[in-house]
C-alpha cells in the first residue's frame, strides 16, 4: 500500500458514504497516514464528523464528494483564522458567506480553531462580537499591530523608479507546488509594511526538482539586493518585517543571511535539532499551533549562528545554492548558511519580542533526509574539530 491507494481508498468511501469506515482504514496504515499530511489530516478531522454524527447534524463528510474538497474546505477555513489571529482579515464578510455557504457547524469551527491559531480565546471573542471592534480594544487584546491594509507592494519593471539607485528592491521568492498555499503566503507579504525608498516584488517557481535549483534560478531572475527565500507555508506576521531586516543588514556590512531559526553552532551529526535552537517561531502542525522559542539576552540585537532553518532566509548578497550537491528537498538551508561563513559572512537571528512567523509544515518529509545528511557532512563537518 502507498499513499496514492490509500488515498484512492479513502475516496471510494466518500463516494458511497461509508464515512464511519475512514479513520479504521487509515489507521490500519498508521504509519503511512502519519507521514502523509492529507491523510493525516482527513484522519484528524474525522474527529468533527464523529462529534457532529453524535450530535445528530449533518457532518462535514457529507458536505463534500472527496478528500480534496475536504482539504480545500479545511484549509481555507484555517486561513481565515490565522488571518482573525493577527489582524490581518480584510473581508469581514467573506469569512461569513464562507461559514453559511459551507454549512460549517460551531463544532467543525472550533475544532478548527483548536488546531491551527495561537489566541484562541481571542478568536472566539472576535467571532461572537462579529469581529466589529474600535481599533483601542484590538490593541488592548493582542500583541500583533494591525498592518497597513495598502503596502504599496511593487514589482520590478523597467521604469524610471526601479533605475533609480535610491530605490533598494527587496525580493520574496516562494518554490512552491501548491496554489492555494503560495496565494496565501502572498497575501502575508501583501500586507507588510513598505518603507519609504524600497520596492518589493515576488517571484514563484514551480516545478522544481530541488529547492538549490529552484533558488538559484529565481536568484538569477532578480536584481534585488534583498532576497527573502521562503516556504510556501511560511507567513510573515510581522508588518515591519521588511524595515528591521534592513536596519540589520545597513548596520552591518558583513552580515550576509538573516533566519529566524538557528544553531550556533551545527552538531557533529548534521542534524540541527541536536544542538539548542534559537529564536522565535509558530509551527503549525496538523493538530496544534506550537511556540518555538529560545531567547538570547536582550542587549544583543541578533545572536550569530553557524546555520538557520529554511522556512525564512533573507540575504543581502547572492551566492550560488549548491544544487550541485543537494538535489533534493533538504539541507540545502545548512548548506546556504556554511556558504556564507565560508565567504566571512556572518549569519544571524534577530533579538525578537515575538515570532515573526508562522511555519504552517505539517509533517516532515524525511524520505531523502538521510542520503543528504552524508553529503552535508562530508562537505562542511568532516576534518573539523
Amino acid at each position: 500500500m502507498n499513499a496514492e491507494k490509500l488515498t484512492k481508498q479513502v475516496n471510494e468511501l466518500f463516494r458511497s458514504h461509508e464515512y464511519d469506515d475512514i479513520k479504521p482504514l487509515l489507521l490500519s496504515y498508521k504509519d503511512l497516514t502519519e507521514h502523509n499530511n492529507s491523510l493525516a489530516m482527513v484522519c484528524y478531522l474525522c474527529t468533527i464528523h464523529e462529534r457532529e454524527k453524535e450530535s445528530g447534524q449533518p457532518t462535514i463528510f457529507s458536505k463534500i464528494s472527496d478528500m480534496e474538497e475536504l482539504l480545500q474546505r479545511y484549509t481555507a477555513l484555517k486561513f481565515y483564522l490565522r488571518r482573525i489571529d493577527f489582524n490581518m482579515l480584510d473581508d469581514v464578510e467573506m469569512f461569513y458567506r464562507f461559514l453559511l455557504e459551507n454549512r460549517v457547524s460551531s463544532y467543525e469551527l472550533l475544532r478548527a480553531i483548536d488546531f491551527s491559531v495561537v489566541n484562541k480565546e481571542k478568536i472566539l471573542q472576535e467571532i461572537n462580537d462579529g469581529l466589529v471592534q474600535d481599533e483601542t480594544n484590538k490593541a488592548d487584546s493582542t500583541n500583533y499591530p494591525k498592518c497597513v491594509e495598502d503596502s504599496g507592494i511593487g514589482t520590478a519593471d523597467n521604469t524610471e523608479d526601479a533605475q533609480n539607485s535610491d530605490i533598494q528592491e527587496v525580493c520574496f521568492i516562494i518554490c512552491t507546488n501548491d496554489h492555494s498555499y503560495a496565494q496565501e503566503c502572498i497575501y502575508y507579504i501583501n500586507h507588510l509594511n513598505v518603507p519609504t525608498g524600497v520596492r518589493i516584488d515576488v517571484l514563484t517557481v514551480e516545478k522544481a526538482s530541488s529547492l538549490a535549483s529552484a533558488y538559484n534560478e529565481a536568484m538569477q531572475c532578480s536584481n534585488a539586493k534583498y532576497k527573502v527565500y521562503l516556504h510556501h507555508d511560511t507567513f510573515i506576521i510581522n508588518c515591519d518585517f521588511i524595515s528591521e531586516c534592513l536596519q540589520i543588514f545597513r548596520k552591518n556590512p558583513q552580515i550576509g543571511m538573516i533566519g529566524n531559526v538557528g544553531v550556533k553552532k551545527m552538531p557533529a551529526s548534521g542534524v540541527m535539532w541536536d544542538a539548542d535552537r534559537y529564536g522565535m517561531l509558530y509551527e503549525q502542525h496538523i493538530y496544534e499551533t506550537v511556540l518555538l522559542a529560545n531567547a538570547f539576552p536582550l542587549d544583543l540585537p541578533y545572536l550569530e549562528v553557524e546555520a538557520i532553518d529554511g522556512f525564512l532566509m533573507v540575504t543581502q548578497y547572492d551566492i550560488p545554492w549548491r544544487a550541485d550537491l543537494f538535489d533534493k528537498w533538504d539541507f540545502y538551508d545548512c548548506s546556504q548558511s556554511m556558504e556564507f561563513g565560508r565567504r566571512g559572512y556572518k549569519v544571524v537571528i534577530p533579538n525578537m519580542k515575538q515570532p515573526w512567523c508562522v511555519h504552517d509544515c505539517g509533517f516532515i518529509n524525511l524520505k531523502n533526509y538521510d542520503v543528504e545528511k552524508e553529503k552535508f557532512i562530508a562537505e562542511y563537518l568532516n576534518g573539523r574539530e
